[in-house]
């Protein structure tokens, strides 16, 4: 049966453990190649485990870059980045310290492939345009759907984004009909994202001198805190809480 959760509520599901990965060669690139805005190794099934990947060329040099990025970390936050789809940031900054600024600054909530990496190589050889900012979407299978360039034509990273916007519509609807699925480990029904949003109410966010915290159920809640069993805070922004169920990962907001 497959793993899949309607997606209504105060939460949402990010990544279903069962999800199909995209090309084994892509999954072999990025292996030991990821990381997050800190600079902190993230496993490549975080990224590979979805049903879009969009891989993102941007620097932070490039001024139509520096336009866009503020765009597409607004349209993750607002269209449920890193449940049906997942961003990879493929960095074409001059070094490996303007490109972390670049992430750090522009708060993005994505991945990234580490700098001096043959993965980044590859990918840029494989994958980039002439131009950047650009956008190339793949399905789980590794294929292209749409991209940023159609032979030399330039057609910009939102005419990418619309093509996704589409596909989503269009898994939404039949993930909303889809069975919820049975935990490996209880052999019960898996919580739906809006169970866990009734049990895990987020009351607000704040933060400490490094770190941010929620309020969850009245309590302060840090990342890496366990809710309770099988439950794991993950990551705490400014708008959601990620939490991880059974190799699941859900979005609570407020």
């Amino acid at each position: 049966m497959k793993k899949a959760f309607p997606l209504f509520g105060c939460a949402v599901l990010l990544l279903a453990g069962c999800s199909v990965k995209v090309a084994s060669s892509l999954n072999k690139t990025l292996n030991g190649a990821v990381i997050d805005h800190h600079g902190d190794a993230v496993d490549s099934d975080y990224v590979l485990n979805t049903d879009f990947l969009l891989l993102y060329f941007s620097g932070h040099w490039c001024g139509p870059c520096r336009s866009f990025t503020p765009e597409l970390v607004k349209y993750y936050n607002e269209k449920q980045g890193g449940q049906l789809y997942q961003v990879l940031f493929v960095s074409s900054d001059h070094s490996d310290t303007e490109m972390k600024h670049y992430m750090q600054s522009t708060e993005m909530p994505w991945p990234a492939v580490v700098y001096h990496s043959e993965a980044r190589k590859i990918i840029k050889r494989q994958y980039a345009g002439s131009g950047i900012p650009q956008l190339v979407l793949l399905d789980n299978n590794g294929r292209i759907l749409a991209d940023s360039f159609k032979g030399n034509k330039y057609l910009g990273p939102q005419h990418v984004l619309n093509e996704l916007e589409k596909r989503l519509e269009k898994r939404l609807k039949k993930r909303e009909v889809d069975p919820v699925g049975i935990s490996e480990i209880t052999g019960k029904d898996l919580p739906t994202p809006s169970k866990l949003a009734k049990k895990f109410r987020v009351d607000g966010f704040g933060k400490t001198k490094n770190e941010n915290m929620a309020f969850i159920n009245g309590d302060i809640v840090m990342a890496g805190q366990k809710l309770d069993d099988g439950v794991m805070v993950e990551n705490i922004t400014d708008s959601f809480v990620e939490i991880s169920y059974e190799k699941n990962r859900y979005k609570l907001f407020p």
